[in-house]
């Protein structure tokens, strides 16, 4: 199974509605190098290298690829694109755009991804003279509403995450190491969807007080917290996933684990299109402040996701853009007491018109 490929319809849909948007903003095109937003709206997952190759999308009509020669036919396999204009290694690829963008009578306003690298930059405008605009209101806008097709596939990797981390959480036992948890945590998410582990923070007693901490050597013993913030990929789309979970009984873990879970479920219920994201992380700090623990809650309350397991919109007290429907994000409040343990609980939600609903219903535990 190709498990990243996104179908043909979906990315044509997307080339189409960036269009209208190009128009509107009256740009005259939108260059797009290889990356997250390639992948986006032309179909082929890589990251940049030294050579360029970018895709260019006119306001109208169809869009062509730079690509040096000898990528030719993965890319016309990989994208399905056929109007493909290629380089070669002593070949200047800024001369070939200047020369593509002059002979297509595309004009000076050009629109590129906020990714693109600023030597790539430097060497466009260097040959071809022509303004190069920053895009990323119009593509981030864009992918921050997802569509059915990318819903279906978030839930898929919501489940599997979550999935995959309670069919680990039995086994854990005295004595494993972080490191040696992370296989069954490997083999457990990969079973169920077909990918590798994207990430795996695990973290065993005073570890979970460190709010990102990568697997260790550090051995579980009895009556300690565990914080396991996992996911893995369906199709591309990214599962992210935080289950916090007692090793026995430590001291106070079900008390600060109830004010962890009330906070999320305020920010959930709240949660809808037109809601602030600044609002939504205020909601679950306030809860948290007011039970004497806001100076351990250290972070933001989610982040989108998507095709990358942080993306727009993020929900922390400077976004004051309102959700949408179709937006999809990560509710993850937390307490850290440092020394002692941490508890996160995090969720994937879709927001809908009037509520948001979880993209998967993790099954928490009954303390």
């Amino acid at each position: 199974m190709d498990s990243d490929k996104i179908p043909n319809s979906e990315l044509i849909t997307r080339r189409t509605n960036l269009q209208k948007q190009i128009q509107e903003n009256n740009l005259d095109a939108i260059l797009i190098p290889l990356g997250v937003y390639f992948n986006y709206y032309f179909g082929k997952k890589a990251e940049p290298s030294e050579r360029i190759i970018a895709g260019i999308i006119p306001p109208k009509g169809e869009p062509f690829i730079i690509s040096p020669t000898f990528e030719q036919s993965n890319i016309e396999i990989s994208t399905g694109i056929t109007d493909i204009v290629c380089w070669g290694e002593t070949d200047s690829p800024y001369q070939i755009i200047a020369n593509e963008l002059s002979e297509r009578q595309i004009g000076q306003n050009i629109g590129v991804d906020p990714k693109l690298w600023i030597k790539e930059v430097e060497f466009i405008k260097k040959f071809s003279k022509v303004d190069l605009i920053s895009a990323h209101q119009i593509l981030e806008e864009q992918r921050m509403v997802k569509t059915d097709w990318e819903i279906q596939q978030l839930r898929k990797a919501a489940e599997y995450s979550s999935e995959g981390i309670l069919a680990s959480v039995p086994q854990l036992k005295a004595g494993i190491t972080e490191i040696a948890f992370k296989e069954i945590l490997t083999k457990e998410l990969s079973s169920r969807s077909g990918n590798p582990l994207a990430f795996a923070l695990i973290q065993f007693g005073e570890n979970s007080a460190i709010p990102h901490g990568y697997p260790t050597s550090r051995k579980l013993k009895n009556d300690e917290v565990v914080l396991l913030d996992v996911g893995t990929s369906y199709m591309g789309y990214q599962g992210d996933i935080t289950i916090t979970v007692p090793f026995g009984k430590p001291k106070d873990f079900e008390m600060i684990y109830e004010i962890v879970f009330e906070a999320n479920r305020k920010a959930f219920d709240a949660d809808k299109e037109g809601m602030i994201p600044a609002q939504l992380d205020e909601l679950a700090r306030s809860h948290i402040t007011e039970k004497g623990y806001g100076q351990y809650f250290t972070h933001r309350l989610g982040h989108g996701i998507g095709l990358e397991v942080h993306e727009h919109p993020y929900i922390v007290g400077t976004n004051t853009q309102p959700l949408k429907s179709g937006n999809c994000h990560t509710i993850e409040p937390g307490i850290y007491i440092p020394g002692k343990f941490g508890i996160r609980i995090e969720d994937d939600v879709l927001v809908k018109a009037n509520n948001a609903e979880l993209l998967y219903a993790t099954p928490r535990h009954n303390f």
